[in-house]
């Protein structure tokens, strides 16, 4: 009995940790934390519905993207489990899509103030994956587009949203925090590319690491991280120093192509 228990519990786990990678679980993360940066910098009393609602259309945005392209070649050489996993648990994230739609359609209801820089976000994110230029090319084909779009929807997500709907106005400090979520998504997004240059170069996907070389993708991400440092400290705020020093390592070490050049 205890043995059957333990491997419920494990299988649960897993199933846990690979949605958390896999099925966009850490974006809903990710977005609670920088709606939490916003309302800190804000000095404001953080509102749930907000986060609900950032989370939720976080993972709806990201899991759009990826089950749309499950076909494409690029993910499939990029990131063969993300692609195993997103096609074995589908209906799971079907469901899972559908449920996190019907809350979102609630808390825009009871966030009307919301609703625009939403419609704007879900605009830009079908813009970004569908054909909707000449010869079939989506927005992510165009050389540059593809991580300042994604830096667009982080900052409309996390700062504009709950910006709106607080009614806090433009400050020193909200700015510095656009600024540094910017750097860091940028940063991030690259280091993503980075990993993914061998699947995106056969697929015509003209990201930083493709157009320019690994190598120069790579100072790309330490600058933009060091300067997302720097905006920290001008912020003097040393829970996001510390956390982009943090992350940047753990992200740095953690990709194959960067450890080889580090070499």
């Amino acid at each position: 009995m205890f043995s059957q228990r333990f491997m419920n519990f494990r299988s649960s786990g897993t199933f846990i940790r690979d949605f958390l990678r896999y099925g966009n679980g850490f974006v809903i993360v990710s977005a609670v934390v920088y709606t939490l940066l916003f309302y800190s910098l804000a000095e404001c009393e953080p509102d749930s519905v907000v986060l609900v609602l950032t989370g939720l259309l976080g993972f709806l945005t990201y899991s759009y993207d990826r089950m749309h392209d499950l076909d494409e070649e690029s993910d499939i050489i990029n990131a063969p489990q993300r692609t195993n996993w997103l096609r074995t648990h589908y209906t799971f994230m079907v469901y899972s899509c559908a449920i996190a739609v019907v809350i979102s359609f609630i808390a825009m209801l009871l966030r009307p103030a919301a609703i625009f820089p939403i419609m704007s976000t879900i605009g830009l994110a079908f813009a970004y994956s569908l054909p909707i230029l000449p010869n079939g090319r989506s927005l992510k084909k165009i050389p540059g587009v593809k991580t300042a779009l994604i830096v667009v929807l982080w900052v409309i997500l996390t700062f504009i949203v709950p910006m709106t709907v607080s009614g806090v106005h433009w400050s020193f400090r909200i700015i510095g925090g656009m600024l540094y979520e910017s750097l860091m998504i940028a940063s991030i997004a690259n280091l993503n590319d980075i990993r993914d240059a061998q699947g995106d170069r056969v697929a015509g996907v003209p990201t930083i690491p493709v157009i320019f070389g690994v190598r120069i993708a790579f100072f790309f991400s330490l600058f933009t991280i060091l300067a997302a440092t720097m905006v920290a400290g001008i912020l003097g705020n040393w829970v996001l120093i510390m956390l982009s020093v943090t992350s940047t390592i753990g992200l740095l070490f953690n990709s194959s192509k960067v450890l080889e050049i580090l070499r």
